[in-house]
C-alpha cells in the first residue's frame, strides 16, 4: 500500500514539474514574440530609441511617436537594448532619448549596449539626435548622453540636430526641444505641459520615527491620505520643498500598495556639511504638520514594476531602500516564496519595522527575511555578503523563475550586489536576468 502511495506521489510530482516547465515555455515564447512584435514595427528607417531609468524617456519617445503617426510620418519606437547593428544599418535617422542617473550610468537595461556595439559597424549613412534627461545636481550631467553621441559619431554617424539635455524635466527646455522637433520633422508643435506629470493633493496623516534611539540619520515613516489611488508597486512620487515650484524637485519611492488606500513613504533625514537638514527630507521629517496638504505628482518606473506574481522573488535593500520593496511586497500573493535582505547599521538600534517584517515571517508570507547589520559587533555583514552565504539558494530560486529586486543607493549597496552577482553568476547569466526582465533596480 505504502509503495502505491509513494509511486502515485511521485507520478503528482513528476506531473507538476513537468506543467511548471510546459507553463514556463510558454510564458518564455510569449514574451519573445511580444518582443518580436515591437521590433517588427521599427523595421522602417525612421527610428525614436529611448534608455530609461525612471520612465520619463520612455514617455516622451512614445509621445513623439505618436505626434509624428498623427502627422503621417510614422517612426518605430523601442528600447535602445533592443536597436540591434542589422537595424542600425536598415535606419537612416534615429532620434535617441536617454536618461543618466547616479554618477553618470547609463539606465540599467541599457548599460550594455556600448559594449555590445562592435567598432565594425559603420554607420556613415545614419544620422542622428540625441535628447539627454539628467539631474544638474550630479557632476556628471547626462554624461550617458553624450558618451551615446560621442560614440555614434565616432562610428561614423552624423548630426541632424546637436545634443540637446533636459534637467529634471523642466517645462522650459522640454517646450524647446519640442519646438526643435516641430521643426525638424515639419509638425504641428504639441504644448510642452503634455509632457508634465500631473499633481495631485495628499494630506498627511501620521509621522512614525522607525530608529529613534540609532547614532545613524534618521528614518521615517509617512503616511498620507489621497483620492489619487493609481500607482503600481515601483513607483516614485515626485515633491517640491515646501510644495514651492521655485524649488527642484526630490523622488522618494512609494512604500505602500495602491489598495491599502494610503500612500506611504520611507524618508531619511538628510543633512549637509554644515549639519543642516536637507531642504526636502527636513521638511518632510520635521516641519510637515499632521494634518498639512502636499502636493505630488507619480513618476511611473516601469523597469521596476513586478514581474509575474508565481515565481520566487528576491527583494534586496538597504535603509530607505526598504520603501520600494514593502510596496513589492504588500501585493504579493498568499503563499508566494518571498526573500527580503535587508540592510542597516546596528541591530540593537535599526531594524525597521520588526513587527511588520515578523508578522510577515508569521503568515508565511515572507519565506526568510535576512538583516545585514554592517557594525555588529559579532557578525557585520553587507546584504551581498547573504548572496555569497545562501548561494545555493539563490541560484535554486533562479531557476524556478526567480526576479531581483534592489533598491537603494548605488553607491555601495548597489554596486556590491551588482558586482556579487556577477562573481556568483557570471556577467552572461547576470545579463541575460536583465534582459528578461529578472534584475530589477532602482537606485539612487
Amino acid at each position: 500500500m505504502f509503495e502505491i502511495v509513494a509511486d502515485s506521489s511521485r507520478q503528482l510530482i513528476a506531473a507538476g514539474v513537468l506543467l511548471s516547465y510546459c507553463a514556463c515555455c510558454i510564458g518564455s515564447w510569449r514574451g519573445y514574440r511580444a518582443k518580436q512584435r515591437s521590433i517588427s514595427h521599427a523595421t522602417g528607417d525612421r527610428l525614436i530609441v529611448w534608455a530609461s531609468q525612471s520612465g520619463n524617456a520612455q514617455q516622451l519617445a512614445q509621445q513623439l511617436q505618436q505626434q509624428l503617426s498623427q502627422a503621417g510620418k510614422p517612426a518605430g519606437c523601442l528600447a535602445l537594448e533592443q536597436l540591434s547593428s542589422s537595424l542600425l544599418q536598415k535606419s537612416t535617422e534615429i532620434i535617441f532619448i536617454v536618461s543618466t542617473f547616479g554618477e553618470g550610468e547609463a539606465p540599467e537595461h541599457a548599460r550594455f549596449f556600448l559594449k555590445k556595439l562592435t567598432v565594425e559597424c559603420s554607420l556613415q549613412h545614419l544620422k542622428i539626435h540625441v535628447l539627454g534627461l539628467g539631474d544638474r545636481r550630479y557632476p556628471e550631467f547626462c554624461k550617458f548622453a553624450e558618451q551615446l553621441q560621442a560614440r555614434l559619431i565616432a562610428q561614423g554617424a552624423t548630426l541632424s540636430l546637436p545634443l540637446m539635455t533636459v534637467d529634471n524635466m523642466q517645462a522650459e527646455q522640454l517646450a524647446h526641444w519640442q519646438q526643435c522637433m516641430a521643426a525638424h520633422f515639419a509638425i504641428d508643435a504639441i504644448a510642452a505641459s503634455q509632457y508634465q506629470p500631473s499633481w495631485f493633493h495628499a494630506t498627511l496623516l501620521e509621522r512614525q520615527h522607525l530608529n529613534p534611539y540609532s547614532n545613524s540619520p534618521g528614518l521615517y515613516k509617512l503616511r498620507f491620505q489621497t483620492a489619487y489611488c493609481d500607482w503600481q508597486a515601483g513607483d516614485t512620487v515626485r515633491v517640491h520643498p515646501f510644495n514651492n515650484p521655485a524649488f527642484s524637485t526630490r523622488e522618494y519611492s512609494i512604500a505602500s500598495s495602491a489598495a491599502s488606500g494610503y500612500l506611504e513613504l520611507i524618508v531619511r533625514l538628510n543633512y549637509d556639511a554644515k549639519q543642516t537638514p536637507g531642504q526636502c527630507s527636513g521638511w518632510l521629517c520635521t516641519a510637515l504638520n499632521i494634518n498639512d496638504s502636499i502636493v505630488f505628482s507619480r513618476c511611473t518606473k516601469p523597469n521596476f514594476h513586478a514581474t509575474a506574481h508565481d515565481k520566487p522573488a528576491i527583494f534586496i535593500g538597504a535603509g530607505s531602500g526598504l520603501a520600494g520593496l514593502r510596496a513589492h511586497l504588500a501585493e504579493r500573493p498568499k503563499l508566494s516564496q518571498n526573500w527580503l535582505i535587508l540592510g542597516e547599521r546596528c541591530p540593537r538600534t535599526d531594524r525597521l519595522l520588526p513587527e511588520e517584517l515578523h508578522q510577515w515571517q508569521r503568515s508565511q508570507h515572507l519565506t526568510y527575511l535576512d538583516y545585514a547589520f554592517s557594525r555588529d559587533a559579532n557578525t557585520p555583514r553587507y546584504v551581498q555578503d547573504y548572496l555569497v552565504e545562501q548561494q545555493q539558494r539563490l541560484i535554486s530560486w533562479l531557476e524556478q523563475g526567480a526576479t531581483i529586486y534592489v533598491c537603494g543607493r548605488l553607491q555601495g549597496m548597489g554596486r556590491g550586489v551588482q558586482e556579487t552577482l556577477t562573481q556568483l553568476l557570471g556577467a552572461e547569466q547576470l545579463q541575460s536576468l536583465q534582459q528578461q526582465g529578472r534584475y530589477r533596480t532602482d537606485l539612487y
